[in-house]
C-alpha cells in the first residue's frame, strides 16, 4: 500500500467518522507507524501463504488421484516438447485412458474403520472432590457435538487428513445466523485458505507464532460483522470495498467445482462480487508487569502505565495495616516485576492493510481459535497417507493400459487365404462372409505345396503383464497396509477364519498411528470447546442428550460450579453404542426384578427412549399424592380440634395419610 493510499484511507475516515473519541481513535490508527506495522503483518502473512505453495500443489495432486483423475499429471510431448496431460497424450494416440481408482477404496476403508470405533470426550476434574462436575462438563461437550454435527465433520476432516496430511479446525463463540443461536461453534477450514508459521519444527506445533486464513465474504456480511454498531464505520467499510462489483454475482455460474480454490491469489478474490478479508493471529511481545496480590493470592498482569496505581494501593495498604499494628514482615502488599509478555494478537485486514478489527485474544485459553495437525511432521515436511499409494496406483493403471494397447494391436482372428486356392465361382467378399457365417461352406481347389486357409489369433497372455499386475496389487496392499479383510472383501475359498481375522487385525494395527494422530487433534480441539464453554456459558441450562448415560444432575449445567475448575480432557471409546445400551438395560431390568432398585433408578440410569417422559410422569404423580396427603392431614387436624376424636380414630386416619402407592406395588 502506497503513501497515497494511506492518505486516501485517512480521508475516508475523516469523512465518515463522527467527532469525539471514536473519530480520534480511528484517525490515530491511520498514523504512519501504525500503518507500517499493519503492512509488516500483512507481508508476514503473505510470505507464510506463499511458502505453502508446494504443499497446496501436492495436496491438489493427491486430491486429483483420490477422486478419479488418474491421468492428470503433466508430461513433455516426445515430439512437440509441449506440456500435456497424460490423459490427452493417450487420447492423441487413438486410445482410451483406462482408470482403476484403488485410492478411493483405500480412503473409504479407513473412514469406515474410524466410524465403527465410536469415541467421545470425557472430562475429569483434577480435584477428586469435584468429580461430579467432570460428568457435567462431559455432558456439555456431548451436547456441543450434537449441535455442531461434529461426528459428520470429523469424518470429513479425517478424509482431508488422509489426502493432504493436514486438518484445520476453528473454534469460536458467537451468533450463528443459520442456527439462530449463540453458542460455541466449530468449523473445518479449507487448506487452500490457511497459512501458518513456516519456521515450525515441533511435532506438537507449540512453536507456532503465526496463523490465519483468507475470507471471501459478501459486502453485506462484511458490514454486519465489522461495523461494531457504528453507522459511520459501516459507511467507511462500504467506501473501502467500493470496487466490489455485485453485478458479477450472476456471471459466476459454475458451482461444485474447485476452480475458486485452485491457484487462489492472496490479495484478489477469484469472485469479484466478494470482499477479501485476511485474518491474522500473531504472537507479539510487550513490556508488562507481572503482579502477585499477597492479600487475595491472585496472579495477573497489567500494563506498564498502571504501575502508579499499584504504588498508590500499596501506600494505602501500608498506612491502613500499620495502623492496626501489623508487623512489617506480615504486611499484605502487592508485589510486581517487569517482564516481556508473549501474547496472541488478532487482526482482520483488507488487502491494502486496513484494519477492520483487532485486539488481544479474548479467550481464556490465551491462544488462537485454530486447532491443526500436520502428519507426519518430519523435518518440517508433510507426507500424506494417500501420497504413498499414488505411484502404485499409477503403475497398475499403466499395466492395464499397456495390456489394452497390446490386445488392440494384436491379430484377432485374421484369415490367411492363399490366392491360388480362390474358387472361380466366389469373390473374396463372399468368402469372408461365408467364413464367419454359421455352417458356412467354401469350395476351393487345394494345390500341392500350398497351405490351406487358416485363421491367426495372437496369444497376448505371454507378455507378462498379468503377472506384473498381480504383483503390483500385492505390493499395493503392503505399501498401504490395508488388506482386503479390512475392506470387507470375501476371502478366497479355503482361507482359515483365524487367518482372515489376523489380516483384519494387522490392517487395523497399520492404521493406529494415523488414527491416533487424528485423535490427538480432536482432543486438542475439544479442549478449546470446553474452555470456551467455561468462559461464555453464563446461564443454567438443561443438556438433554438422546441416548446418554449421564445422570439427571449432570444434565443440568451450572456455569458457576465449573467456571474455575481445572479439567483434564481425554477421548476414549464411547459407551453410547447400541450394544452397550442393550447390555446396560438388561442388567438394570434384572436388578429391578430382584428388588435391588426401583423404577426411578431404572429410568435414571437406563437408556430408554421414553425414560425422561415416564420419569417426569412418576414424579408428577408422587407430587400430586403428596399434596393430597398434606390436605388430608390438615383436614384431620381441624376435625380433631372441633370434635376431640378418640385416639384410635386418629391413628387410623394417620395410617391413611401415610399411604404410598409405590410401596403398595
Amino acid at each position: 500500500m502506497t503513501k497515497g493510499q494511506d492518505k486516501i484511507n485517512l480521508a475516508i475516515y475523516k469523512k465518515y467518522v463522527a467527532t469525539g473519541k471514536e473519530k480520534n481513535k480511528i484517525i490515530d490508527s491511520c498514523s504512519a507507524d501504525y500503518t507500517s506495522k499493519n503492512r509488516e503483518v500483512l507481508l508476514s502473512a503473505y510470505n507464510a501463504y506463499a511458502s505453502l505453495d508446494n504443499f497446496r500443489k501436492e495436496a491438489q495432486r493427491c486430491r486429483m488421484y483420490t477422486f478419479g483423475n488418474q491421468w492428470g499429471d503433466y508430461i513433455r510431448h516426445p515430439v512437440t516438447g509441449k506440456k500435456i496431460t497424460e490423459e490427452n497424450y493417450i487420447k492423441s494416440q487413438g486410445k482410451v485412458p483406462l482408470k482403476n481408482n484403488l485410492i478411493r477404496g483405500l480412503v473409504r476403508s479407513v473412514l469406515g474403520q474410524f466410524a465403527t470405533t465410536q469415541t467421545e470426550s470425557i472430562c475429569v476434574a483434577r480435584d477428586r472432590d469435584e468429580q461430579k462436575l467432570g460428568e457435567m462438563m462431559s455432558a456439555a461437550i456431548q451436547t456441543n457435538y450434537q449441535r455442531n454435527k461434529l461426528w459428520e465433520l470429523d469424518r470429513r476432516a479425517l478424509e482431508v487428513f488422509l489426502i493432504t496430511g493436514t486438518t484445520f479446525f476453528k473454534t469460536t463463540y458467537g451468533w450463528r445466523d443459520s442456527m439462530d443461536l449463540m453458542d460455541v461453534w466449530t468449523d473445518l477450514i479449507n487448506y487452500n485458505r490457511i497459512f501458518f508459521d513456516p519456521n515450525m519444527e515441533d511435532v506438537r506445533h507449540w512453536d507456532c507464532s503465526l496463523i490465519g486464513e483468507i475470507h471471501d465474504i459478501a459486502l453485506n456480511d462484511l458490514i454486519s460483522n465489522f461495523s461494531d454498531g457504528s453507522r459511520y464505520k459501516a459507511k467507511y467499510l462500504r467506501e473501502l470495498y467500493k470496487t466490489t462489483d455485485t453485478e458479477l454475482l450472476t456471471q459466476n455460474l459454475n458451482t461444485l467445482t474447485d476452480e475458486r480454490l485452485k491457484n487462489m491469489d492472496f490479495f484478489i478474490p477469484s469472485d469479484m462480487s466478494r470482499c477479501r478479508v485476511i485474518e491474522v493471529w500473531q504472537k507479539e511481545t510487550k513490556e508488562r508487569l507481572r503482579v502477585h496480590d499477597t492479600l487475595t493470592g491472585e496472579w495477573y498482569k497489567i500494563e506498564i502505565n498502571d504501575e502508579s496505581r499499584i504504588i498508590e494501593e500499596n501506600n494505602r495498604r501500608l498506612t491502613e495495616q500499620l495502623s492496626f499494628g501489623i508487623q512489617e514482615n506480615n504486611l499484605k502488599l502487592i508485589k510486581y516485576e517487569w517482564f516481556i509478555d508473549r501474547y496472541w494478537y488478532y487482526r482482520f485486514l483488507s488487502p491494502f492493510g486496513d484494519v477492520l478489527k483487532e485486539g488481544e485474544t479474548p479467550y481464556w485459553h490465551k491462544s488462537h481459535p485454530y486447532t491443526f495437525k500436520i502428519y507426519p511432521f518430519f523435518d518440517s515436511e508433510v507426507h500424506s497417507f494417500v501420497g504413498d499409494a499414488i505411484d502404485q496406483n499409477r503403475y497398475i493403471n499403466r499395466l492395464i493400459t499397456m495390456q489394452d494397447f497390446i490386445m488392440g494391436a494384436a491379430a484377432k482372428g485374421v484369415l490367411m487365404f492363399p490366392e491360388n486356392c480362390k474358387p472361380d465361382s466366389m469373390s473374396m467378399e463372399e468368402i469372408a462372409e461365408e467364413w464367419v457365417s454359421y455352417n458356412g461352406i467354401i469350395y476351393y481347389k487345394p494345390l500341392p505345396g500350398v497351405p490351406p486357409p487358416q485363421q491367426i489369433i495372437a496369444n497376448t497372455t505371454q507378455t507378462g503383464a498379468f503377472e506384473m499386475l498381480r504383483l503390483q496389487m500385492e505390493l499395493y496392499k503392503d505399501v498401504t497396509g490395508v488388506y482386503g479383510a479390512l475392506q470387507g472383501q470375501q476371502p478366497q475359498s479355503g482361507t482359515p477364519a483365524a487367518l482372515y481375522n489376523q489380516q483384519t487385525q494387522n490392517s487395523a494395527t497399520n492404521l493406529v498411528d494415523v488414527l491416533e494422530s487424528f485423535r490427538q487433534l480432536r482432543e486438542d480441539r475439544d479442549t478449546k470447546i470446553m474452555k470456551l464453554q467455561q468462559q461464555y456459558y453464563t446461564d443454567i441450562r438443561y443438556l438433554n442428550i438422546v441416548g446418554s448415560t449421564y445422570s439427571h444432575e449432570a444434565k443440568i449445567f451450572n456455569p458457576e460450579k465449573v467456571r474455575n475448575i481445572d479439567f483434564d480432557l481425554s477421548i476414549c471409546e464411547s459407551v453410547a453404542t447400541p450394544a452397550y445400551r442393550i447390555t446396560q438395560n438388561e442388567l438394570l431390568l434384572r436388578l429391578l426384578e430382584m428388588g435391588q432398585i426401583n423404577v426411578e433408578m431404572l429410568l435414571e440410569n437406563g437408556s430408554f427412549p421414553f425414560a425422561d417422559k415416564l420419569l417426569q410422569s412418576i414424579r408428577d404423580f408422587k407430587t400430586q399424592v403428596q399434596q393430597q396427603q398434606n390436605e388430608l392431614k390438615r383436614t384431620v387436624a381441624d376435625e380433631q380440634k372441633d370434635q376431640n376424636l378418640p385416639p384410635q380414630t386418629l391413628q387410623q386416619l394417620n395410617n391413611i395419610t401415610h399411604f404410598n402407592p409405590a410401596e403398595n406395588q
